[in-house]
């Protein structure tokens, strides 16, 4: 932690013609708004990337901070204010500190799962193309150790799933692999960390490894559109989902988290694959889940009626990101308009921000919440927003 606030105050941006990128993102008005000129949303945004300089720029479970310092590298594209970007690379500095001799990070609480690092790592994603050749180098160095890693420890399954990851750690050793298939691997590491490999390398065994991680996911799929939350060691065992009290778990108690995860694999892909083919495989193949997303939206424009607390309904906001990109890249379903606007107006209203659990200027009362699953919707929440502002903006590479 010491290291991390060290690196915060020291962060030094390198000069890059970056005016232009943030002048595009702030000129044109979303259509995704619920008010007038984006102007709540706006305001929301700011309050949470303020709230993250001043309060969170030190998160130690790192799929927490790589989504707040995600959250300020889209707010700084947005609003060009350069203390965002300077602590979201800060914090890439510290994940590159952090790596283990073995390639692997410790998530912050116990077992090292591959979901958590790639939505951590996909910081360095976000972030290459707003740093100096040196941490350019530095960011694919610590990705293409990682790859490698879980490449020499058959972390990749014949099925093209990926593996969950280790159970523990002892000093920088990993304790008791977990071979089971994990749904949130296989997107987030699998289908966008891959994807980024593939896309900065452009070597095609990784697009390959992508493609086949995301069909192993979409082809679990129900006929309704419901994407199974599949992780045998929290008791969601894809093998035994014939069994009643295991289908319950893999279908219902991880919904709308797991679509959202899904999807942000699903963009890294289908933006980045650089294969009209499997594009286009890929936008017919998510569209029963996205159909089921808008048709089970709540009234209030959010999703999930599990606690405010729950796992499922913190990871719920990514949902939007994914909604916009399909919104703007395969189908301009005038439902989708309506869907992500529904969120925009709950979130950007302090009264319901507050309800929800934002943790930011705008909307907290009390004391900080420093429980992770407040956290984990403010920093989703605050990425969500940002696409929601400047579609696409998150998956910039």
């Amino acid at each position: 932690m010491a290291l991390l606030r060290r690196l915060v105050a020291s962060a030094i941006l390198v000069c890059i013609p970056l005016a232009c990128f943030c002048a595009r993102a702030a000129q044109t008005v979303s259509p995704f708004c619920s008010n007038g000129g984006c102007i709540s949303t706006r305001h929301t945004l700011r309050d949470i990337c303020n709230y993250i300089v001043r309060e969170k720029a030190t998160y130690p479970t790192i799929y927490v901070g790589g989504y707040y310092m995600r959250t300020l590298a889209a707010g700084y594209a947005i609003f060009g204010d350069r203390r965002y970007l300077n602590t979201a690379i800060a914090y890439g500095d510290y994940l590159l500190a952090h790596q283990m001799p073995n390639g692997f990070w410790r998530t912050g609480y116990g077992p090292v799962y591959m979901a958590d690092t790639g939505s951590a790592l996909a910081l360095l994603i976000v972030l290459y193309p707003h740093v100096d050749p040196a941490r350019q180098h530095e960011y694919l160095r610590a990705v293409q150790h990682y790859v490698d890693s879980i490449e020499a420890d058959r972390m990749i399954l014949p099925s093209g799933a990926f593996g969950t990851g280790w159970r523990s750690t002892d000093g920088n050793r990993l304790v008791s692999p977990i071979y089971d298939q994990y749904t949130l691997s296989s997107a987030l590491t699998g289908g966008e960390i891959f994807t980024w490999m593939y896309h900065i390398t452009g070597k095609k065994q990784y697009r390959d490894i992508a493609y086949r991680a995301l069909s192993w996911v979409l082809r679990t799929m129900s006929p309704a559109g419901n994407i199974p939350h599949i992780l045998a060691m929290e008791g969601m065992d894809w093998n035994q989902r014939n069994n009643p009290a295991v289908a319950k778990k893999i279908w219902t108690t991880h919904t709308y988290g797991t679509s959202a995860y899904v999807g942000e694999g699903i963009i890294a892909f289908d933006l980045y694959c650089n294969d009209p083919a499997w594009r286009k495989w890929i936008d017919l193949a998510v569209r029963p889940n996205i159909e089921f997303l808008v048709r089970t939206q709540l009234p209030d424009g959010t999703w999930s009626d599990r606690g405010r607390r729950s796992w499922d309904r913190t990871r719920s906001p990514g949902i939007v990101d994914y909604l916009i990109w399909y919104y703007e890249h395969v189908d301009r379903d005038p439902r989708i308009l309506t869907a992500v606007k529904r969120f925009d107006a709950y979130v950007t209203n302090p009264q319901d921000g507050r309800a929800f659990g934002l943790l930011n200027d705008g909307a907290q009362t009390g004391p900080t919440d420093i429980n992770n699953s407040l956290n984990t919707v403010t920093s989703l929440t605050g990425r969500a927003l940002a696409d929601i502002i400047s579609p696409g903006v998150d998956a910039r590479w």
